[in-house]
């Protein structure tokens, strides 16, 4: 009977140990996902204020989804080409934007270290590294998000951010996906 007391404890540990590493990885998940709010006259330039912070932490590539850019951020993306950064825009079909918004578009499109891909079925708000993304209603246009107020969700944790590359990479057209190895 004694054996059997001492077998039990033994696999009594070990299902503590486990249950205590699920709940270190479950706490470690706590905040790698987190949905706010923004706009409205407390938290009108919280969304912008994630997307400098997005776009400033870049150290490879930056990938946008974005129905249009405005001038501001138009700006920002061609300073962050200068320092060696790759930015991946998809957007609309240059017709689908509005006047305003034509002309910085075509400065993008010729701009070294920035490629633009249409895509007119482009209705959200989605810029990423391989560190965090942020997803939204909207478009890149800092006034426009300045007042709005919008539903944002900021994704840290790795395995989120691998879908949201697959399907960032099934908007592009094929030549330009990745090959699956």
């Amino acid at each position: 009977m004694s054996d059997r007391i001492i077998e039990l404890r033994v696999e009594n540990q070990r299902l503590k140990q486990q249950v205590e590493s699920l709940e270190e990885k479950v706490l470690s998940l706590v905040g790698m996902t987190s949905i706010e709010s923004s706009g409205g006259p407390d938290r009108k330039n919280i969304l912008n204020d994630h997307l400098m912070s997005i776009i400033y932490s870049t150290k490879d590539q930056l990938n946008i989804v974005s129905p249009h850019i405005d001038k501001f951020y138009a700006t920002e993306l061609r300073n962050l080409t200068k320092k060696g950064i790759a930015v991946l825009i998809i957007t609309n079909d240059r017709g689908a934007i509005t006047r305003e918004f034509q002309e910085i578009y075509d400065d993008l499109k010729s701009t070294p270290g920035i490629k633009i891909i249409n895509n007119p079925n482009v209705r959200y708000l989605l810029v990423f590294n391989f560190n965090e993304a942020i997803y939204s209603g909207g478009a890149l246009d800092k006034e426009a998000l300045e007042k709005s107020i919008l539903i944002v969700t900021i994704i840290r944790e790795p395995a989120q951010l691998r879908k949201l590359a697959e399907i960032f990479n099934l908007m592009l057209p094929s030549f330009m996906r990745p090959k699956k190895v």
